[in-house]
């Protein structure tokens, strides 16, 4: 189940909810839109669309081939419209296509991760503690657009992969940044029905909590009802 929750703060501003995720009954995919940039939400929309499109798109082997294979397309279909470098990187790239990519992918034994820029990984252990690991980078994240620029940013950076056994981690979720204030213990309650599975009681209390979240929520897991 994937669930998303528009930031209060995005709300007061004017801003749409940015984040957007897809799921099958092996993968979970989750975007999340810089906040910066003009039309992230078209852009995690349209890269989820054609993504979804690929043959094979949720084969955990192939993703980060088809990452790569839907912004070659995006961008070598832009290019007429914007036949100066600079012109691509500052009023497409820059403006559509930041933004974290976070999956998710269960074999029989494994859950499977793989990373590229900041969010969190919710693991329950086989003593039911729950945990939060977080991936920060500050203000500027590395995003996976960067490599279609002449910018040194995080140009070598490639996709984070984290493995969690089942036997020591029945359950994990994974989540957009915007989950922060739950991580850091401001928001109460949530944290104790977050890996449950009841998808309408995880939406009812983010949701009757709003105003703590200034950033879109997104938590994406395997299973729920």
């Amino acid at each position: 189940m994937i669930i998303t929750s528009q930031g209060f703060g995005h709300f007061t501003q004017g801003f749409n909810n940015q984040d957007f995720g897809i799921e099958t009954s092996r993968m979970l995919l989750i975007l999340d839109g810089c906040s910066g940039a003009k039309y992230s939400e078209v852009g995690t929309r349209l890269f989820a669309q054609l993504f979804s499109r690929k043959e094979d798109a949720d084969n955990l082997e192939n993703f980060e081939n088809n990452v790569k294979s839907v912004f070659d397309d995006l961008i070598n279909n832009v290019k007429n419209y914007y036949p100066v470098q600079k012109d691509l990187e500052e009023n497409f790239i820059m403006e559509n296509l930041l933004f974290t990519i976070i999956a998710c992918f269960e074999t029989e034994d494994e859950y499977i991760v793989k990373l590229f820029g900041d969010g969190y990984i919710i693991t329950q252990n086989n003593r039911n503690k729950i945990s939060f690991l977080k991936f920060d980078y500050g203000p500027c994240p590395p995003y996976f657009a960067y490599k279609y620029c002449d910018i040194e940013t995080f140009k070598d950076y490639e996709f984070k992969t984290f493995k969690f056994n089942k036997k020591t981690f029945p359950k994990i979720a994974i989540s957009t940044d915007g989950i922060m204030p739950i991580a850091k213990g401001n928001v109460k309650g949530v944290d104790s029905i977050l890996l449950s599975g009841n998808e309408s009681s995880i939406e009812m209390c983010i949701k009757a909590k709003r105003q703590s979240f200034d950033d879109d929520v997104t938590i994406g897991m395997f299973g729920g009802n």
